[in-house]
Order: C-alpha cells, then structure tokens, then sequence
C-alpha cells in the first residue's frame, strides 16, 4: 500500500490535442495567423495546487496538445515520470480519441495510476468512464475538485477501493463508476471566486514544452501578420511590440446559445490588478504590443470593459475581443474603445434569419447586429462576420436571408464580399447541449454508450465542417450541400445590386483575405474521397463572386450549382473508402422541420431549450444514475 502525502505525491497534468487519434502528431501546432490560447485551466490547477500546501515537486506539465507527440514518446515520459495522478485536460468535446489514447498508454504502462479528466468533454463522462481508462471526470470549474481529489487519494491511494471510491461522493462536480460500473455524480464543482482567478504562469507554459522550448512561439504570433491589427494604421506605430498576447478578463457567459458548450457556469470579472500586471509582464518579457481578449462575453459588464479598456490604453497596447454580444456595445461605446486601442471586435452573429437567431437563442434581432456593425464601420473597427448554417429548421428561405446580410454588410463597407473577413462554420451538436439534446431525442444521436462514442470518434478531427454535419433538418441532401453557395451567391448578388464600391477599402481587404468568399479554416480538397472531384473548388475559383454569374437568372444558377454538388458528392460516396469523410453517411432520416407548420415540433422557434425540457421526465422522478445523466445533460 502506497504512503502517500503533498510531499512525495507526484502528479502529471497534460493538456490534450483536439484532433483524432490518427492524424499526423509530428508537426508544428500552429499554423493560423494568432497564437494557441495558453493552458489557462491546467495553470489555475497548479495554483490552486500551491495554495493547498503541495510543493512544486508534486506537479508536472506535459503540453500533448502543444508538442504532438507520438506514442512511443508519451509512453517513455509517463515510465519516466511515474505519476500517481494524471490530469488530462479536454477543453473540447472532440477531444475523445485523444482522452481513449492517451489514458490507454498510461493504464498500460502504470496499473494503479489514477487517471483524472476535466474539460468540456465531461459532458459526456459517463460513455467516457465505460470506453476509456479515465478514473475520474470533474464537470464544471476543475481547481477546488482537483485539490479535495487529491487529499482524497492521498488517503485512500488504491483506485480499485471501491468502498473509498464512494467517497469522492461528497465532492461537488466528480463523476465516476461504482462497482456495478453506474455513473455516481452529485452536482456540478463549485466554482472559483473571481479574485482567485490567475494569469498563466508562462514559465509552467515552457516547462511543458520538455526538449522543444522553441515551440513556445505558438503561444506568441506577430500583430502586424494578421487581420485583425493589419487594417489599424496604429499597428506600424515605432516602439510598438510586435508580439500579441492572449488574456482573459471575465471567466463565463451571460448567453444560453442552444448550440453552445461550455464548462463553467455563471459570468465573473478578473481583478483589474491581476489584469495589469498581467499585461506588465507580457510586455517587458515577451515584446507585447498586441492583445487578443479571450473573453467569451466582453462588454456584458459595460464598467469593467471600460476598465480594461483604459488599462490597455494607459501601457499602449492596441487589442482586439473575440467574444461580444452586439447587443453588449452602442455606438459611444464602440467609439470609446477605438479611443483606446481597440482595432477589432468580434460579434457572435451567425445567422442573418431572425428566425434561426430565435431557434439559437441569441435573444438580439437582425437589427441589433446591423447597428453594432454600423458602430463598427463608422469607427473603423474591424469586425469580422463567422456564420453558422444547419441549426433546426434551417431552409433555402433562411439560408438566403443569411446571404442577404453578408451582402448588406459587404455594401456598407464598400468592400465585395469575396474581400469580406468572414467564414462559414456548421451546427455541430456537442454533449450538454439542448442541441445535442434535441438530436438525442430524434434518434439522430443515440443514447446508449456505444453510439455516443461513435459520434464522439467521428467528430474527434475537430470541429464546425461540413463534412461533421449532422442533418437535424430533415432537408435532402441536395439542399444542405447547395447551403453554403447560396450564401456566397446571395451575398455577392445582393451587393452588385446596391453598388456601393470603395475600391481603397477593397485592395485593403484583399491584401488580407485573398480575395477567396468565406474561406472556411481547411480546405474542403484535403478531405475529399477522390482527388480528381473538384467540382466544389471550380465552383468557388470561377462561379462565387463572378458578375457573369450573379446576372444570370437564379432559376438557371441554382439548379445547375445544386446539381453539379450533389453530382460531386454521390461519386465521393460511391469510390471512398473511408466513410467518415462523407457527410450524412450516418444521418438517419427525420421529418422535415418547418418553423412556418403548426406542429409539436414547430415549437423550437419559440425555445429550443424549452422543446427539449418539456421531453425530459420531472425532476421529482430523476434519482441515482439518472439524476447524474440529468446534471450532464441540462449543460455546462
């Protein structure tokens, strides 16, 4: 029996990659224009770690998801390291093949090893705790359920102790199997205070780099090479910094978008001094002049953003934010921000039809979006467009109005969509989700084990691809195929329509963007099944974008685009090899979803979230296992 005590326990904290287990591990991480987020949970961890009492020799960091390492190479640093406790780190929900590999390796080659996971992917911990060797799944903020499983294995070290095990009851926000292999979790963790929010320690950051400190440049990307600071004439400023840093100044969402997924709950506000001197060290060690906001909901707290703004404005930082609401900013805030270095903000737009943004729940309207983005132009605030297509009843109706949009915004600028900073992403259902709940209780998504990790392995090479696209719609294939070329074409026709042409704006945004309509992150050639179909990139190359094109009528365009596509995919289907890199292979048919029809399902337009809790049995009935799939399920 081990003796175990904060002196001599030694853990390993790892954070994981988000592609599936079979892509090529050995090269660089980055390979975007803006630096990998810093492991800021595994960061909070080893702090919460310090403030309890354990040494620095009880932790360690290895950065999987930095470093890709191969198998062999993971498994000769557990040998050499023999942690006690594993930590894995999955922040995504496609992060399963990786959690199943890398948790594999470690039971292999160390039996009595326990393995911890946190991380969105805890949505899923109970098909995650039957198909992989993880011991343990912390669902919600990771830092205070850490620690007590920490106190907790130091007095009872056997993982097998199934007696003890059922302790870790008494732990907020830990789930595990008992004996009988039934999930037990009794609530979500507990949340941080907000003062005990930390900034990355960035000498942890290079630890975890091992032998390639080199690779620590992923976290650091030059301003003056991106978008976001290119279009700022301030950028080129003399004794500027040319590295950006990455911070966050809030933790949490005010939002309850139906296809979101997160895994904290609740908004809290970094202290402004924590912020500071954050910043403070940024620039004197690491020739920061730039800062990205990681923010998923900046400006919802109006004092604190104006707070943040004047303190990077007083150091001189020029800084963009990711995550704003548009209903978050007016147009003297907007103006306050680029008075303080502010060249870009990021609204969460994603769809032009009012119709789909109630079904998301966004709780704005198209006007909304149309004055934060006026805001934006007459300030010269950069302010790049991410669209979403596929939500429940999405239609060539709604899809349209969504190209409608992009053209509008395109002509208030002056600037043809094909120059526009925008991409288009697919609704991707993920656990804790009423997304995901509502392909659940179709029967698109299964329930049982085996299908969710079926869903969870088939979605594990990341993300909001056409090619991971699960058909909630009922729409035949031809349409959803033909959905993302109606956007292009609808927002280039309607911006030849209204004309307004600003040609030093456009030459400004082709420099930037190609001049390639809503370049979506990989290209969609990589994945084909065969090398020769590509009729997709003609399309995009000769067609999107083309003035020919846009006068022809619509009843000879579509069809003919629709055709070709639908063409392009049955071959892909009918030679590949490899199903998974064809959408809809596993798509099971539904009925048509019409938001315009008064049926039971038509009630989505209303809430989404509202539809699926009204399926789900009453609290008062929800016990044991059950109770622990309600807490999973009801969201991060």
């Amino acid at each position: 029996m081990l003796n175990l005590n904060k002196e001599n326990i030694k853990t390993s904290l790892c954070s994981v990659p988000v592609e599936g287990w079979g892509v090529r591990l050995d090269r660089k991480r980055s390979e975007g224009s803006l630096g990998i987020m810093p492991k800021v949970a595994i960061v909070s961890l080893v702090d919460a770690m310090k403030k309890a009492g354990y040494p620095k020799s009880s932790y360690d960091f290895y950065d999987i998801d930095m470093l890709y390492p191969q198998d062999d190479q993971v498994r000769e640093y557990f040998v050499k390291h023999k942690p006690h406790v594993v930590g894995l780190s999955a922040v995504v929900s496609t992060s399963y093949s990786q959690v199943k590999r890398i948790s594999s390796i470690v039971r292999n080659e160390l039996p009595d090893c326990w393995i911890v996971m946190g991380g969105n992917l805890s949505a899923c911990s109970e098909a995650v705790l039957r198909n992989t060797d993880v011991d343990l799944s912390v669902v919600g903020d990771g830092e205070i359920a850490w620690v007590k499983i920490l106190d907790h294995i130091i007095k009872y070290p056997d993982r097998k102790d199934y007696a003890s095990k059922l302790k870790l009851n008494e732990i907020r926000g830990v789930a595990f199997l008992d004996k009988n292999r039934k999930i037990n979790l009794n609530n979500f963790a507990k949340a941080i205070p907000a003062n005990e929010q930390v900034y990355p320690d960035y000498d942890l950051l290079l630890s975890g780099l091992k032998d390639r400190p080199e690779e620590f440049e992923n976290y650091l990307k030059v301003g003056l090479e991106t978008d976001w600071f290119s279009f700022d004439d301030r950028a080129k400023e003399k004794n500027r910094g040319k590295n950006i840093g990455q911070i966050f100044t809030s933790k949490g969402c005010v939002a309850r978008c139906t296809f979101c997924q997160r895994s904290t709950k609740g908004f809290r506000v970094q202290p402004l001094e924590h912020l500071e001197n954050h910043l403070i060290h940024l620039k004197e060690n690491y020739d920061v002049g730039f800062i990205q906001i990681l923010d998923e909901n900046f400006g919802s707290n109006k004092k604190h953003a104006y707070e943040v703004a004047d303190i990077l404005h007083k150091h001189n930082l020029l800084w963009f934010a990711c995550g704003v609401r548009c209903t978050s900013t007016t147009n003297a805030d907007i103006k306050y921000f680029k008075d303080r270095g502010c060249s870009a903000l990021k609204y969460g737009v994603e769809s032009g039809s009012q119709k789909i943004l109630d079904v998301m729940e966004k709780v704005f309207t198209v006007d909304d979006v149309y004055k934060a983005l006026d805001g934006c132009i007459e300030h010269n605030v950069f302010s790049p467009i991410a669209i979403m297509l596929g939500m429940p009843g999405e239609n060539e109706s709604t899809v349209e109005a969504t190209g409608k949009f992009v053209g509008n915004i395109a002509s208030k600028l002056g600037v043809h969509p094909k120059y526009l900073a925008w991409d288009i992403m697919w609704a991707l259902p993920l656990p804790g989700t009423p997304l995901w709940e509502y392909g659940e209780q179709l029967g698109v998504i299964g329930k049982e084990d085996e299908d969710v990790v079926d869903y969870l392995t088939r979605v594990s090479d990341a993300g909001t691809y056409k090619r991971y696209y699960i058909n909630l719609n009922g729409a035949p294939i031809s349409e959803v195929l033909f959905w993302e070329y109606l956007v292009k074409f609808e927002a280039s026709r309607t911006f030849n329509k209204l004309n307004n042409v600003n040609k030093e704006l456009s030459e400004k945004y082709k420099k930037v963007t190609g001049g390639v309509i809503a370049v979506n992150p990989r290209n969609s050639l990589k994945y084909t099944a065969l090398k020769f179909t590509q009729i997709t990139y003609l399309i995009d190359q000769y067609c999107v974008g083309n003035k020919f094109f846009d006068y022809l009528p619509k009843s000879i365009v579509y069809p003919i685009v629709k055709g070709l596509l639908f063409f392009e995919h049955q071959v892909q289907k009918l030679f590949s090899h490899n199903t998974q890199n064809n959408i809809f292979v596993y798509t099971k048919k539904v009925e048509r979803l019409d938001h315009d029809k008064d049926t039971e399902r038509s009630a989505i337009k209303k809430s989404l979230r509202g539809f699926v809790m009204k399926k789900r049995k009453p609290l008062e009935e929800i016990v044991g296992v059950e109770k622990a799939r309600h807490i999973l399920r009801t969201g991060m």
